[in-house]
């Protein structure tokens, strides 16, 4: 898929300044993992190369297929290995590479082959090495025509200062949840229920609710994740306590997941809030209302807007890297809990 969910001002920016031809020879796009840099940088490539300059999304000539499928010539991602592949060395590559780097120099300074512009993607731009990011460096002080770089970052910081200076930074922000929904159910033929609680989990990032939906098993994640909320709920002190050791080590091992789940935690219980109010038409999770409706009565509004607070407070924590293990381990002891 390669529809833009999201960032509409800043694409239509792009398409504005593209079209007039003052596009920069760098960008910069920063923002939160799985928001949809790439997909943007997608979007740069295939409007500098589009046949169909007069429309704002074309996704239908040769070069926006062909851009659309990577197998676009003049198009070219560089990254490290995300998918743990090894090279001809047995090697994970970690870093990008000056030989990396070295390659785009070569080959910025040869005619476009297809098209009418060489785009190099370089993802995860904060994992260049030095040698790199100083080689970098001098081709964009002097940079060829007819070759647009874009570098990709979830962390602006880790960029060299005299790198960053030299680019257009494009900052994306998380999609609000109205905007991500009728994105997933344009690009995804969703139901609008399901594209409601994919939005509503994934914390504003299309790049998580489409894995969500792509992966066989989502319905079960979104069970059992409920079905997590609620023991939680009703457990005592300490099973909450060692429910949380558990919990922070499967945060280690998926970030992304965790914190999904923890989403997901805050729409139960902002469904538990809604309903201590009797407004059980605005319940998103429908079939859980018979237990949503059970635990309003035990908690109440006032300590299901606490628990609300907490899980939010937990959630920038982690994002922010606290550690771990002690911020889920308060969020655990925090929560209220009602005699039963």
């Amino acid at each position: 898929m390669n529809t833009v969910i999201g960032h509409k001002q800043v694409l239509y920016r792009m398409y504005e300044t593209i079209s007039q031809g003052r596009q920069s020879h760098a960008y910069l796009i920063t923002g939160p993992n799985s928001v949809g840099k790439k997909l943007v940088a997608q979007y740069i490539a295939s409007r500098l190369n589009c046949e169909n300059l007069d429309r704002f999304s074309c996704g239908e000539c040769q070069q926006c297929r062909r851009i659309a499928k990577g197998v676009h010539a003049d198009c070219e991602i560089v990254s490290v290995d995300y998918d743990g592949s090894l090279h001809v060395d047995g090697k994970k590559r970690t870093v990008i590479t000056i030989e990396q780097i070295r390659k785009i120099i070569r080959e910025c300074h040869l005619k476009p082959y297809e098209g009418k512009y060489r785009v190099y993607v370089v993802e995860a731009a904060d994992r260049m090495s030095d040698e790199a990011s100083n080689a970098l460096l001098k081709t964009l002080e002097e940079p060829p025509d007819q070759v647009v770089i874009i570098l990709l970052t979830s962390t602006l910081e880790k960029i060299l200062p005299t790198l960053s200076s030299r680019t257009q930074v494009i900052s994306l922000k998380t999609v609000n949840w109205p905007e991500l929904k009728q994105g997933l159910i344009d690009c995804l033929s969703l139901e609008d229920g399901v594209a409601e609680e994919l939005a509503k989990t994934c914390g504003g990032k299309p790049g998580i609710a489409i894995k969500l939906f792509q992966e066989e098993d989502y319905k079960k994640w979104r069970s059992d994740a409920l079905n997590e909320v609620e023991f939680v709920a009703m457990s005592r002190l300490q099973d909450r306590f060692v429910h949380g050791g558990s919990f922070a080590k499967r945060y280690a091992k998926d970030r992304e997941g965790v914190l999904a789940i923890l989403t997901l935690w805050q729409e139960w219980w902002r469904d538990v809030l809604v309903c201590s109010f009797g407004l059980n038409d605005s319940i998103i999770n429908q079939s859980r209302i018979d237990n949503i409706v059970v635990n309003a009565n035990k908690f109440g509004s006032f300590n299901s807007a606490k628990t609300i607070r907490i899980i939010s407070t937990t959630i920038e924590k982690l994002q922010m890297n606290f550690n771990p293990s002690l911020t889920i381990e308060q969020m655990m002891l925090k929560m209220p809990i009602i005699s039963k």
